[in-house]
């Protein structure tokens, strides 16, 4: 007959059975690497892995998933290989140089998993922001505890389109899951069949004045390059065949702006390929050299104006495209690039700041063409966090956006407490639109408060500020400004820096209605291809 004791000793025994084998699941993980794949690299869009180049720019962005928290891409799995992992992952993206991937013809992923494959559902979708359906999510099969391979036709993605793919998602257990598992990837690709010897019309590379193309991809074939506002001299391209027996004909560009194309036929002369490089003068010079005394000054974003007193965010969210260095000198000058048809960009604090002893919020902005609004957003938290916007559109009420050119902005901080702002309760900032259909790149700098409105330093030679005079000026009626350059934009500010008049004139002399102006102070903020001067005009 049994003991109790013995009993006891047994269900003891059990429990920690259990206890180790649950406790070795969830922290079950793969200690190799799935297989290298062997495909041709000129068939293959890589997402992830280490055999081809991958085109992935963020493998960790904020969507709001729980996975946030526990990405790593670079999880070693013990022998030097390393693999993405996603821990505590319910859902999570990828984001991607967006590519053209109409003629590839499957998805390759390699996953492992500790997870049931019984009550766990894994799936993946591209996501697509061009043209059609966005994105459709298939089941991934898997096994338990073992990598698994699978290439998904593209067919399974019912109704999807190709034309510009620029994130991946994975997702476990459906929409709105709570209950989260650990999955790891590798080798997630996109591939097309090899193509038979001779009939190869790709490139291997593209170059602009012999300076390799950056995220070029050899299935990519239109590209945009930004030039600077006011550049005249063509850029040249140039382009090497994956085969070097391939006939490459090239034409550049005649005019700015304007398209390069390189025609790649195959050297068995029966496939063409058309590579199209589109040149635009949309990036811009410059910004302007803030002038504000720095004792007046709460900076928030900026390298040019020797301003000491910081604010300092303890995180960021959304993203900006890039902080490009927009000055070819020694002298560094960066500027926040935001592509608002992705995302919007903020920063804030952990703890409230009080900005009362300041009267204005100051940024310099520069619009692309295919921008109509932008929002300054200052946002605070009493209790609750709460966003408060100032817009600028083509026909804003508080103000006109003005493209191509940079404008100086300064906005009272009594706009942002008539609608309730509390100066005290400062928390965050936000660049943003009201949708991402109404806006695409637009570059910011020289963000800041000040006790007096903003001021920029005129950056052109003493030459060319001579150039550029207003009379009569003090006037009873209307202001002539005349320039040796043309004229592209003017804006004029009364006293408080409130935006009163934007003028695009394109002229060397513009003229300014100001009789119904009250008598006082203005400032006319006028722009030229070499640069931005300030001139003070007087209302009698």
């Amino acid at each position: 007959m049994t003991s109790f004791t013995e009993i006891n000793q047994t269900m003891k025994n059990l429990f920690f059975a259990i206890l180790l084998v649950a406790s070795a699941q969830s922290f079950a993980q793969p200690t190799t690497a799935p297989n290298a794949p062997t495909n041709n690299p000129a068939d293959v869009v890589s997402i992830y892995g280490n055999t081809f180049p991958n085109i992935a720019t963020n493998y960790n962005p904020d969507w709001g998933q729980s996975g946030i928290c526990c990405t790593n891409a670079s999880f070693d799995v013990g022998d030097g290989n390393l693999v993405l992992a996603y821990l505590n992952f319910n859902y999570q993206g990828t984001n991607l140089a967006a590519q053209n991937l109409s003629n590839m013809e499957f998805l390759h992923v390699d996953v492992w998993t500790n997870a049931n494959p019984t009550n766990t559902i894994l799936q993946v979708t591209p996501v697509n922001n061009g043209s059609g359906q966005s994105e459709f999510l298939v089941t991934i099969n898997h096994t338990q505890g073992n990598w698994y391979s699978v290439d998904i036709p593209k067919s399974a993605f019912t109704d999807m389109t190709w034309d510009s793919v620029f994130q991946m998602k994975f997702a476990a257990n459906g929409p709105g899951s709570t209950s989260p598992v650990d999955i790891y990837l590798d080798n997630v690709y996109f591939w097309k069949p090899a193509t038979p010897p001779g009939a190869d019309p790709s490139l291997a590379a593209l170059s602009i004045n012999g300076v390799g193309l950056p995220n070029f991809s050899a299935i990519t074939t239109n590209y945009t390059v930004d030039l600077v506002v006011g550049t005249t001299d063509i850029p040249q391209v140039s382009a090497v065949a994956t085969d070097p027996a391939a006939n490459i004909v090239i034409v550049q560009a005649n005019a700015l702006p304007g398209t390069a194309t390189v025609v790649v036929t195959s050297s068995n002369g029966q496939v063409q390929e058309f590579y199209n490089v589109n040149f635009t003068t949309n990036t811009p010079n410059v910004a302007p050299t803030p002038g504000t005394p720095n004792a007046e000054v709460l900076n928030i974003y900026s390298d040019t104006g020797n301003f000491t007193n910081t604010w300092t965010p303890d995180y960021v969210f959304g993203e900006f495209a890039s902080t490009p260095d927009l000055d070819g000198t020694a002298v560094t000058n960066e500027a926040i690039r935001m592509n608002f048809a992705v995302a919007g960009y903020g920063e804030g604090t952990n703890t409230v700041t009080d900005i009362s002893n300041y009267n204005y919020v100051h940024f310099d902005y520069f619009a692309d063409a295919n921008s109509n609004e932008i929002r300054f957003i200052l946002i605070a938290n009493n209790g609750g966090v709460v966003e408060y916007n100032y817009e600028l559109t083509t026909t804003g009420s508080n103000g006109t956006l003005v493209k191509g050119a940079w404008q100086s902005v300064n906005v009272p901080l009594s706009f942002f407490q008539n609608l309730g702002f509390n100066k005290t309760k400062f928390f965050q900032f936000k660049l943003g639109t009201s949708s991402d259909l109404v806006s695409d790149i637009v570059y910011f700098d020289n963000i800041y408060f000040s006790v007096n409105p903003g001021t920029i330093l005129n950056t052109n030679t003493f030459a060319q500020q001579a150039s550029l005079r207003a009379f009569p000026n003090p006037s009873h009626g209307n202001w002539t400004i005349q320039s040796e350059q043309i004229i592209q934009t003017v804006s004029v500010h009364d006293v408080s820096g409130r935006q009163v008049l934007v003028l695009t004139p394109n002229s060397s002399e513009v003229i300014i209605d100001a009789a119904s102006y009250p008598a006082g102070l203005y400032f006319a903020k006028c722009t030229t291809a070499a640069g931005s001067q300030v001139l003070k005009l007087v209302r009698k």
